[in-house]
């Protein structure tokens, strides 16, 4: 790694944020002499339902499972169309199979699906009929059956689409179309989780835009969003796409770095952090950036223990003049090793 204000470092651990609790006497009092207060719970917000939040019968489900289910269960219900005659109408029945089948396969599938029923059911009822039913009759009876299969379908397919959407922006910061922290810090529990598994090096990092207010206060806020635009697409076109971008709020960013080990993480953020500088000068923005990486050899204990440890850096590197890039490595098994850099 070069650059004069780029170090290296080694620790034998990462050091979290402390959160501290009030305390109280020893005797169960306060220092009024009252019994302490029971604490009052803070609520959190309920995540958006996702197809995960599905009834266990439906856990794990493939598509090609949902559409084997589907065709059987249609079968199952035009084999009872044929045996009840043509006086019980069967429409209702076959909007389970068609349902299952747009939910979980597409909305392709639940129309051909539909066509399929519609069909059956038409045929079913002729087949059972004493007598043929006039041409126009049987038309008009097809499309019933075909419109009533098809409002379902289109009304599923727009369901899932406003959940995407909804899902999308709920993960999605508006401002700069990157993660927002709650995407970012799922996305690390996946990757923490992963490298567990596998027993790859993770690198987590923190990024902060040097004098962001000052822009904000002498070009306004309007300016000031298209700095943190221009940092975010910046970002994401700089790094790769297993790598994670977020923007963990105000002007601080966060990048989860898969597979990267402390060496090519420092040579990576040096890389970032000059083409960062080249794009503010571009756009007449005098600003510089600020980081902090934590690279774990061996699984850290929690997405909180990386964050806090890769936060702490980045604000050693604000304390040390700003513009500058802090890298620890955190060796496998806690026992420190040779220290490198420029």
């Amino acid at each position: 790694m070069t650059g004069p204000n780029a170090r290296f470092f080694l620790s034998s651990g990462a050091q979290g944020r402390a959160r501290g609790t009030g305390d109280t006497l020893a005797t169960g009092e306060s220092s009024s002499g009252r019994p302490p207060k029971a604490p009052i719970e803070r609520l959190t917000p309920r995540p958006l339902p996702t197809r995960e939040d599905s009834p266990q019968l439906w856990e794990g489900i493939s598509p090609g499972g949902a559409l084997a289910i589907a065709i059987g269960l249609t079968t199952c219900v035009a084999v009872g169309d044929y045996v009840t005659g043509w006086e019980v109408n069967f429409t209702f029945l076959y909007l389970g199979p068609i349902g299952l089948a747009t939910w979980f396969v597409g909305f392709r599938t639940g129309g051909l699906l539909s066509v399929a029923s519609a069909v059956l059911s038409v045929a079913a009822d002729l087949v059972a009929r004493p007598s043929p039913l006039p041409a126009g009759v049987m038309l008009w009876n097809t499309a019933v059956q075909l419109g009533t299969f098809m409002a379902l379908v289109l009304l599923l397919a727009a369901l899932q689409a406003r959940l995407a959407a909804e899902q999308h922006l709920a993960r999605t910061d508006p401002l700069t179309a990157v993660n927002n922290r709650r995407a970012f810090e799922e996305a690390a529990a996946v990757e923490l989780e992963r490298a567990r598994r596998t027993g790859m090096p993770l690198t987590v990092a923190y990024l902060d835009v040097d004098d962001f207010k000052r822009v904000n206060d002498q070009q306004g806020h309007s300016r000031g969003d298209a700095l943190l635009a221009t940092a975010a697409a910046t970002l994401r076109g700089a790094t790769r796409a297993v790598d994670v971008v977020g923007r963990l709020g105000g002007d601080e960013f966060g990048l989860l770095l898969v597979d990267t080990d402390g060496p090519a993480a420092g040579a990576l953020l040096s890389r970032i952090r000059s083409t960062l500088d080249a794009a503010m000068a571009e756009n007449g923005w005098s600003v510089t950036f600020s980081l902090g990486a934590a690279t774990y050899l061996s699984p850290a204990r929690s997405v909180d223990e990386m964050m806090g440890r890769a936060d702490q850096l980045m604000y050693e590197a604000k304390r040390a003049g700003k513009n500058a890039l802090r890298v620890d490595v955190l060796p496998a098994g806690g026992t420190p090793g040779a220290a490198g850099g420029a």
